[in-house]
């Protein structure tokens, strides 16, 4: 097969074009998905508490993050975490990955990222069960274009989550590990 004529025809099959180009026009798009999974092995991203601005991951030598936009003295009041998690949802067409950082997350969390993070410091499995417990869920998305011009995925802007009995995943994790006899 000639690789000219198949790349022809992923610009004309508009199953083989990414979303963002399908609904360009469209964005911000709401619509009704499933999630497929998530990515549990990086839900963080730490941050200066007085600026917000991205902080690098702290080094071993270091016990406080430096924050250059706080005119590179220590960050005074620490550092914090926020979710920032890939998700695969499925919608009725196609399976397409997306990202939901921390206000969206949120709404599907019940907690705060330093919350979760936490309470996953005594559960060690608990990033895993937070993913199997949404898989499946059905949900309301917004999505809009990333706003960072090298990032590849399309943002979750809001969430909402459509069945009537929807408990957020801390309160579904706390039941299990309850019942299991943890804390």
């Amino acid at each position: 097969m000639n690789p000219e004529s198949s790349n022809n025809n992923n610009q004309t099959n508009p199953r083989k074009r990414p979303l963002t180009e399908i609904y360009k026009e469209k964005l911000p798009l709401t619509l009704n998905c499933m999630v497929v999974a998530i990515d549990h092995n990086n839900l963080f991203y730490t941050v200066c508490s007085t600026c917000e601005k991205t902080l690098p991951d702290p080094s071993p030598n270091t016990h406080l993050p430096f924050c250059k936009y706080c005119n590179f003295k220590p960050v005074s009041s620490g550092s914090k975490r926020l979710f920032r998690i890939l998700v695969s949802i499925a919608t009725e067409k196609k399976v397409i990955v997306v990202i939901m950082f921390d206000r969206a997350a949120r709404v599907l969390f019940g907690c705060s990222a330093d919350d979760f993070f936490d309470f996953a410091k005594t559960h060690p499995f608990a990033a895993a069960a937070a993913g199997k417990a949404l898989e499946g869920e059905m949900l309301k998305v917004t999505l809009s274009q990333p706003k960072n011009g090298n990032a590849r995925n399309l943002r979750v802007v809001s969430v909402l989550p459509l069945r009537t009995g929807f408990q957020p995943v801390i309160e579904t994790l706390r039941e299990l590990y309850r019942a299991r006899g943890g804390s």
